[in-house]
């Protein structure tokens, strides 16, 4: 099947940045049109990061390959799979463990050199100004990618009231190579060691659910994890935009979570201390402990239905170091104590997993 190729003058908005990877929405010629007959200081098309506007624009023709969809255009890192091996590992593996309405859809679409020009002069620009978040800067995307991707669009449409959660559930089963009488889950003790890390240097705690609490099919449990998911001021008993006892069954109900739980154990029973981390069970097993899920729902009174979708299902690479890296982790974890409860810093929350509660 021939690969679709975007216009050279598409206008792009940038909506997100991530460590890997730059989100962009497709701008119609239609709004374009519209924004310039608006009042100067009322127009936001082209503020960088709010969104910030790059490259020319989209044209009718090419508007049919992008409805619903979003941009994902990858940074020059050393350990970056390209666009095309993610598209077939998408398309060959996820698509056959997912049903595809729980899945973030990937389509290749050919880039024009002069759309990552524009996209990084926009990002020095940002960078030059200020706009760009400090820890992003100095990483460009790749100019040796011929391919971009298209993915689902899950941004809420604020006209239906619509929400949107987005949070990664992480590792859903204990790590294989965690000791015996672990106390803390491979998510809660990874947490745990940078949270020493951040007080040691001043920092903030970082607090979040327990992914065994959410993939129990408990519900005092699952309203715990829920907790973590929602704005302090969002309480069970309310009926706000914020649909807290509709994501609680939710995920009483729903079988996306128990799938990635089942799928994270059977692509890799024997931990990363022992695998072969260059097989592609294990990579799976990798990509699986770290994608998205993405919940949008019209709230309808908390009984809305809720568009589910699993995304950055990136394919991931033993190379560059990064295999050595896992291993060393999870070495220092378990000879550390914080699997067991046992670190040396009398300051570690120890509340926070379901294995310390137990």
């Amino acid at each position: 099947m021939s690969i679709p190729e975007l216009p050279r003058d598409t206008l792009l908005q940038l909506l997100a940045e991530g460590a890997a990877n730059v989100v962009y929405r497709f701008v119609p010629l239609q709004k374009i049109v519209s924004s310039k007959e608006r009042a100067p200081d009322d127009s936001d098309i082209t503020k960088p990061y709010n969104p910030s506007a790059v490259a020319g624009r989209l044209t009718d023709h090419a508007s049919f390959l992008t409805d619903g969809k979003l941009l994902r255009l990858g940074k020059a890192l050393p350990s970056r799979v390209c666009n095309q091996q993610s598209h077939r590992f998408f398309h060959e593996t996820l698509q056959t463990l997912f049903p595809a309405e729980n899945l973030v859809s990937l389509d290749l679409i050919k880039l024009p050199g002069e759309v990552i020009d524009r996209c990084n002069e926009q990002l020095y620009d940002d960078e030059r100004c200020g706009r760009r978040p400090a820890k992003r800067t100095g990483c460009y995307l790749a100019q040796d990618e011929p391919h971009g991707l298209l993915i689902t669009d899950m941004t809420p449409d604020s006209d239906k009231q619509e929400v949107l959660i987005e949070f990664k559930p992480k590792w859903l089963v204990q790590s294989p190579t965690a000791p015996l009488g672990s106390r803390r889950c491979r998510t809660c003790a990874l947490r745990a060691q940078r949270n020493s890390r951040h007080r040691s240097k001043g920092g903030m705690e970082e607090t979040f659910l327990c992914p065994l609490d959410l993939a129990s099919q408990n519900l005092a449990r699952v309203e715990r994890a829920v907790g973590f998911l929602l704005p302090r001021s969002v309480s069970f008993e309310e009926d706000a935009h914020w649909p807290s006892q509709r994501l609680v069954e939710f995920f009483l109900d729903n079988l996306v979570i128990p799938r990635l739980q089942q799928l994270q154990w059977d692509f890799d029973p024997l931990g990363v201390l022992y695998a072969d981390v260059s097989s592609s069970q294990f990579l799976t097993a990798t990509t699986l402990r770290d994608c998205t899920l993405y919940l949008r729902q019209i709230p309808q009174a908390g009984q809305g239905p809720i568009d589910a979708r699993l995304g950055d299902l990136d394919l991931k690479s033993p190379e560059e170091g990064k295999a050595e890296y896992w291993r060393a982790v999870e070495q220092e974890l378990i000879d550390g104590g914080w699997y067991t409860g046992t670190e040396n810093d009398p300051q570690a929350n120890r509340s926070w997993c379901d294995l310390t509660r137990k």
